[in-house]
């Protein structure tokens, strides 16, 4: 996990009158709004008796207060107030007190937190050009995913994914799971991968979206801010204006859970009605690389790419590029040394904050280790190394394999209508290769009946028919 990076602690809508508990980087924090309607975050762990600050009374002059004494610690972290001598200057009656605050400002309608002690230093919150305008509609998502944050971001960052697990074929290749040519371009704060299509629309309300064989523009950005991922897709076909774009927010819960906030925005099919759908079917893949990230090992997340790993051209060369990134923030001295991490259950964990760099001495919760700078511990990514496939002659035939397409494992990656669980379950326990047949004929029978939603009972009719 890095310090100096600014994290998204939550939405703005969720934060009114109450202090809210949250956990980041392995660290128990809470989030308040000041008399004025300032955000602020500091540590949840009062440095008296290690109460929950978030059960506290926020007062009227933006002030916390310790549920178990009442000490009142304000948005910087400095206590103000001792009411059992209240005649007293804190610093007279408990000399040193205090807790770690941490930089805090709202954009975008998310609340964003710099978890280190030098937040000048780290890269600058991005713009969201399409926050605001009126010509976007857009819905929001949050979930926790039980895999670490690394992995919870692998799952997005590569196209051969695509057609295996959410069933999004590239058209127009000879090979439709090879990633078409794309082109990865990193900065000091992020990276993109620019890539041209010729994919296949979903089915449903979707299959209008453009003319069959159009080719579609991907652009995949990431930028280290929230760890963030965008990505936008001309649905309508390139030149058609009409954009499908995600923002992927990912925070470290600790080091085996992830909080993961979507915004999912569009300018096409602006009517309210579609919301739903337009949510159901961003989540539908978001939920089929959940479950992917779940269930990988190790459920602790790396410190670093493998040395003994195995990378290929396809599959991980925009993995690469984001280890390159996290390579640099190692190299500035901001990665937290997952060797020396305290167990939450016997020590608390506090991320390194401005005023501790100040002020290094008479803290009462030491912080968290991080690894020095320009200290090695894991290889430079420049030299991992894969085989450069497009220069070797191939040895198979171009069709090899192709008698036995890959099939997604998950039904619901050929699903386009809303299915009753049980009719899904039963869907997934027939052999992968006629799913996707068993799948078109119910929805368009859902359809034909003026239905959205399979039913087992409908599953049950079409059984019957065919057994005629």
């Amino acid at each position: 996990m890095y310090t100096n990076v600014w994290y998204v602690a939550g939405f703005s809508k969720d934060l009114t009158n109450e202090p809210i508990k949250v956990t980041m980087l392995g660290a128990d924090l809470v989030l308040f709004r000041e008399t004025d309607g300032t955000a602020r975050c500091i540590s949840n762990v009062c440095p008296h008796r290690g109460s929950s600050l978030a059960e506290g009374v926020l007062y009227k002059d933006g002030t916390l207060a310790c549920p178990f004494h009442g000490y009142r610690f304000n948005g910087h972290g400095t206590c103000t107030l001792i009411p059992s001598r209240r005649d007293h200057d804190p610093q007279v009656v408990a000399p040193g007190i205090r807790t770690d605050a941490y930089a805090t400002v709202e954009k975008y309608g998310l609340i964003w937190v710099c978890l280190g002690d030098d937040p000048d230093a780290a890269s600058p919150i991005f713009d969201m050009l399409e926050w605001g305008d009126d010509k976007f509609r857009f819905t929001s998502n949050a979930e926790i995913w039980n895999a670490d944050y690394h992995t919870s971001k692998f799952t997005n960052l590569d196209y051969v994914h695509l057609p295996v697990v959410h069933g999004i074929f590239f058209q127009g290749n000879e090979n439709p799971i090879q990633a078409p040519e794309h082109h990865v371009t990193a900065t000091e704060h992020g990276f993109q991968s620019v890539m041209r299509v010729n994919a296949a629309p979903s089915a449903g309300v979707w299959s209008a979206m453009r003319e069959k064989g159009a080719k579609v523009e991907s652009i995949m950005k990431y930028f280290i801010p929230g760890f963030t991922l965008r990505g936008q897709v001309e649905i309508g076909g390139i030149g058609s204006g009409e954009f499908n774009i995600f923002y992927e927010f990912t925070t470290p819960i600790d080091e085996h859970r992830t909080m993961m906030r979507h915004y999912f925005l569009r300018n096409y099919r602006m009517e309210a009605e579609f919301d739903a759908e337009h949510t159901r079917r961003n989540l539908q893949n978001i939920h089929q690389d959940k479950a992917l990230a779940e269930a990988q090992r190790p459920l602790v997340a790396p410190t670093g790419p493998n040395p003994n790993g195995i990378y290929t051209h396809d599959e991980d060369k925009i993995m690469l590029t984001y280890w390159g990134l996290m390579e640099g923030m190692r190299n500035k001295g901001w990665q937290i040394d997952r060797a020396k991490l305290v167990d939450p259950a016997h020590a608390v964990r506090s991320i390194p904050s401005p005023a501790r760099k100040a002020q290094p001495d008479g803290w009462v919760y030491p912080a968290m280790a991080r690894i020095p700078a320009g200290k090695a511990t894991e290889p430079a990514v420049r030299n991992l190394k894969f085989v450069d496939i497009d220069s070797v002659k191939p040895t198979r035939p171009k069709d090899y394999g192709k008698s036995e397409p890959v099939v997604p494992r998950d039904a619901k990656s050929k699903a386009t209508l809303e299915w009753e669980a049980a009719a899904l379950a039963r869907v997934e326990k027939a052999p992968g290769f006629v799913q996707p047949t068993i799948i078109k004929n119910a929805e368009a029978a859902a359809r034909a009946n003026g239905s959205n939603f399979v039913t087992v009972k409908l599953l049950d009719e079409l059984q019957a028919k065919q057994g005629k």
